[in-house]
Formats: structure tokens, sequence, C-alpha cells
């Protein structure tokens, strides 16, 4: 998170607290502490570094996966036409362009299908089901979707129909009368790891009928690197099963990119060797997202499964173009939604902002970036003729679902969860939906901290970080919610050399950070960070917080290493 001069500075504390001072120790043994902050014991340590695909569950301990396979098997069998629908989301994506892939590889007739984002809106659609009925489609697989669709699966069933829903969110109150309901989160599925993503809910399907079929499990197998990229950018926990998949998804891409993902690396002059999840969320899924975002999700779809080089190419380029396009819009909004934070500043606990037109695909986008600006719970809304639609995100310790809801006599509709949230506010409410909210999140504010809590995860001394520790640390990638990349303080930190801002704007900070007699400096850069260069120059000490992780730089494996935060040490501050 880039932190602007006026943030209040973050909440720093130990991952575990009471176990987090090391010092200065052998490498193994604080790698070894490292493995117990998250949650891995020695025996475990193997399957830690090394994730195994045997250690996959079983596809069938999830409920409703025989009778989903089938329906399948016989939709096979009778040549029924069966329509692959989802979301328009990175993982919706590539669960549809998983899906279609699979099926249509073994012989079934298959029909992808994702809802435009601004017409027919998330999850099942009135007009997709239209289009199922039209197209003679006798099967629905819903992905990364559908769990709440009771309406929908109702009105699908009554057309004959069969819905199978593949998703992995929460259900609600009621549950569709689908055919079947593949979903980990489910009442009474037994299947041991619940946080797959839609499209993992989808790989096990593929998984099962690989079973079915008499196939061999490579045909299952195929589909990891799909998987990877939904699992990376769905934020989805790097834990349990979501691990072993990711470890090999990303194998799977350096080994034998399929033509769309290879064609999209190259736009983004990013190797497959050793690609990462920073890589994914920052170059990757901003691309995929954009077809939905500014024209139809099909088309990334259609990136995913091409199989010629030059169409792949072409489609990529297409992408890449835009998000482009995304990129203008949120400037423009961004620039907007600050520039009217600053003109009208009477709501204390909320950042929120309004205008005409906005483009609707960006300001879920600007809603983030307004929490980074100033750092509260933030609502972009777009006024698209007499249309309120706004996007609202929060920071830790704020239910923002929650406090919508309270606010709910403003709206016409609203969803989400605790970090995120829609919603469409009823015409000539905005500034009364404003004003609710900022008091509800005022009185919640009372005991939830004000400034942003962040974790890390041991006290050392920097001289620890030789560069065999480093490259011990690469083991623990790949990272993500649940496995975060190590995190260390490091107090009484001197520079060797004098620090410099870089970057355009001189946005960010470069640093060397002295590690004794006859070692090289340790490099590290602050992104967002530059607007203290002053603290940095004025400071005989510093104690600071970085994170390790890698980077390939011109065929080459390196440290990076990333200044998250710096304070003066205390003895410097008289």
């Amino acid at each position: 998170m880039t932190r602007q001069p006026h943030v209040p500075p973050a909440d720093w504390t130990p991952r575990e607290a009471g176990r987090e001072q090391l010092g200065n120790v052998h490498p193994d043994a604080l790698v070894a502490r490292l493995l117990e902050l998250r949650g891995v014991d020695t025996d475990g340590s193997d399957a830690f570094f090394a994730p195994d695909l045997g250690h996959l569950h079983d596809p069938h301990d999830m409920l409703g996966m025989e009778q989903a396979v089938d329906r399948l098997v016989e939709a096979q069998r009778e040549g029924q036409r069966i329509m692959a629908y989802g979301d328009y989301d990175v993982d919706g994506a590539t669960s549809v362009a998983l899906i279609q892939e699979f099926l249509h590889n073994n012989g079934f007739d298959v029909l992808p299908y994702i809802p435009d984002r601004y017409s027919e809106g998330y999850g099942l659609s009135k007009e997709g089901v239209r289009i199922a009925a039209t197209s003679q489609c006798k099967i629905i697989i819903t992905l990364d979707c559908g769990i709440r669709a009771v309406e929908r699966v109702a009105e699908a069933k009554a057309l004959g129909i069969d819905v199978i829903i593949c998703d992995h969110h929460l259900p609600g109150s009621a549950m569709p009368e689908a055919h079947t309901i593949l979903n980990p989160k489910q009442p009474d599925c037994p299947y041991p790891f619940k946080e797959l993503s839609g499209c993992g809910v989808a790989f096990k399907l593929t998984q099962a009928l690989t079973e079915r079929f008499g196939l061999s499990p490579m045909s299952a197998y195929d589909g990891l690197d799909l998987v990877a990229l939904s699992i990376a950018s769905d934020l989805v926990e790097v834990t349990g099963e979501n691990r072993v998949l990711l470890h090999h998804g990303l194998r799977t891409i350096a080994r034998n990119a399929r033509p769309g993902i290879r064609a999209l690396l190259n736009v983004v002059r990013c190797t497959p060797d050793y690609l990462t999840v920073r890589d994914i969320i920052s170059r990757i899924s901003p691309r995929i997202n954009a077809a939905g975002r500014m024209s139809r999700a099909t088309e990334a779809v259609d990136l995913l499964t091409a199989r010629n080089e030059q169409r792949a190419g072409e489609l990529a380029l297409n992408l890449d173009r835009l998000n482009q396009i995304r990129r203008s819009y949120d400037a423009e909004v961004t620039e907007a939604a600050i520039q009217q934070l600053t003109d009208r500043p009477e709501y204390q606990h909320i950042n929120i902002v309004w205008g005409r037109n906005w483009h609707r695909g960006v300001i879920g986008i600007v809603a983030t970036r307004l929490v980074e600006h100033r750092y509260r719970p933030s609502v972009v809304i777009s006024d698209d003729d007499g249309v309120l639609v706004g996007s609202a995100r929060s920071t830790p310790g704020l239910d923002i679902h929650a406090l919508i809801r309270e606010c709910k006599a403003h709206l016409i509709q609203y969803g989400g969860h605790a970090m995120a949230a829609g919603i469409t506010v009823k015409p000539g409410c905005a500034e009364a939906f404003a004003e609710a909210l900022d008091h509800a999140v005022g009185r919640e504010l009372q005991s939830v901290s004000r400034r942003e809590p962040r974790h890390f995860d041991l006290d050392i001394d920097l001289e620890v970080c030789s560069p065999k520790l480093l490259t011990q640390l690469r083991q623990f990638e790949p990272f993500g919610p649940g496995a975060p990349a190590p995190v260390f303080l490091a107090r009484s930190v001197k520079l060797a050399q004098i620090p410099r801002t870089v970057g355009k704007g001189d946005r960010h900070v470069r640093i060397a950070m002295a590690m004794g007699e006859g070692r090289r400096p340790l490099d590290a850069v602050g992104f967002g960070l530059g607007h203290r260069l002053a603290t940095l120059i004025e400071s005989e000490r510093l104690d600071v917080v970085f994170r390790v992780e890698t980077e390939c730089y011109r065929g080459v494996l390196q440290p990076r290493i990333t200044l998250l935060d710096f304070w003066t040490h205390r003895n410097d501050r008289g």
C-alpha cells in the first residue's frame, strides 16, 4: 500500500506476540521459527517446501460430486449441449476456460457464457438463462457464482434445464434447487479443504470426470495453470490444497505455458520461468479483468483457450489495449475523487464521493485508492443518468457490509462482504446515505484503531540476512494470504549510502543498509515512501521493517528486498 503523507503510520505488531525476538541466530533456526509461525512443524516441512499432487484430496469427498458426474456422463451420451456460465473476473474467466476446454476435448458440446457486467450484473442472469434455453442447452454449469441464484435456478428448472452449481462463495439463507451443488462451504459437505477458488472447484469436477472416463490424471492437470491464475487473483488462502495447486500451476506455466498465457507474459515482458503471485496480481490479472470491465469477459476466455500463437498474440494485445483504457479512466476518476475530498471535507470518518457517468468498471479500484490516500472506509458512486451505483472498500476491523446494511433505508440494493461491497442508492439519497454511513463508521471506530494494523514475523539483527538465508527464504514461495512473504523488523540500522528517491515524481525511495565490515550493503526499495526522504537523511540510525521475496532479473534469480516502513531509532530521538 502506498502511504500518503497525511495517512497515520501503520501499527506494527508481531505476527505472534511474545515469540518475535530472535536477534542474531543461525539461518536454519530462523527458517524453523518462520515455519512455526505458519503452523508448520518439523514433520510437515517437506510437504510445505515441496507440495505433492499426491496430497490433493479425493474429489468424491465433495458433496454432490457423484451426482454431477453422472449427469454430465448422461449429457455426453445423449449429445446434450452444456452452457459453461462464469463470473466476469479472473476466477470466473479461468473457470469457464478450464471447463470449456476439458469438456470440448472429451467430446462435449459446450457453449461458454459470461454475463455483461453492466446490463446483466453479477451471478446467473435472466438473460443468461434465456440464451441457454434458446441455444437448446440442457445443462448450465455455473462457475464462481450461482450459490445464491435461487430465482434464476428455478427459472432454468422450469425451462427443463438442469443447473450444476460450482461455486466457492458462502451460501445464503436459502439454497437454490439445483440439480447438483458443488461447493465445499455448503452445509453438510465433508470436503476437508474449504478455501478453494471457483476455478479450484471446477478443477475438482474435471478430476472426478477424468477418473470416470479412465483418463490419465494429466487430463485434469493440464488445467493447473488456469487454477494458479485464479488462486493468485482471487486472493484465496495459499494454504493446504491451494498451496499444492498453485505450486504446480506455476510450474506448468514455467515448463509449457499455454499460448494465451505466454502471449500475455510477452505483452507485459514477464518471463514464465519464475512467475510469482505478485506478477500475476500486478501484471496479468488487470489485463484479464479489463475484458469484463471495458468490454466482454468472453474475450479473456477466448485468449485462455486459444491454440494458435498468432491469434493468442492478437487477443493479448487487445486485452492490453483495454487495460490501458481502464487505466486512463482510473486516473481520471481518481483525480476527480481526491479533488472532491479536498473540496468537501464534511465527512469525518469515511471517504465518499460521487460523480456523473464515472465508469463503473473502475469505481471499485478508485475506492481502494481512496483508502490508500486517506486511511478510512471509502465509497465511490457513479450517477449514470439518475442510477446511483457505488462500490465500497473498508479497512481492517470494520465490516463495511454490516455497516451499509444499517443504512439500507437509503438503498435500492446492496451486497458484498466485510471488506468490499456494491450498492445502488435511491435517487436523491446520496447525501443522506453518506451521513448515515459516516455516523455508523464513527460509532464503530471507538473500538477500532485508526491506524492500519500490520504484522512482522521476527525482530532480527540485520547481519543475519546472509546470502544463504536469502536463498533459503525462496523455499517459502509461493506467497499469498495465509502464507505471507517473510517480514522482518531490524533495529538500529545504519545506512551505507545517502538515500535517494527514484521513479516517476520521486514517489519511491532506494536505500542501502550497512551489513558490517567487509560485507556488501543490503539494498531495498520503499514504494510510495519518497515523501519521507528527509527522515532517512536526518536519522543516524533507523528501525526498519522489510519484506524478503525473489525476483528474476535478466534470467537470474535474486532477492527482492522491499522497505515497508521505518522510523528513527529511539536512541536518536533525544
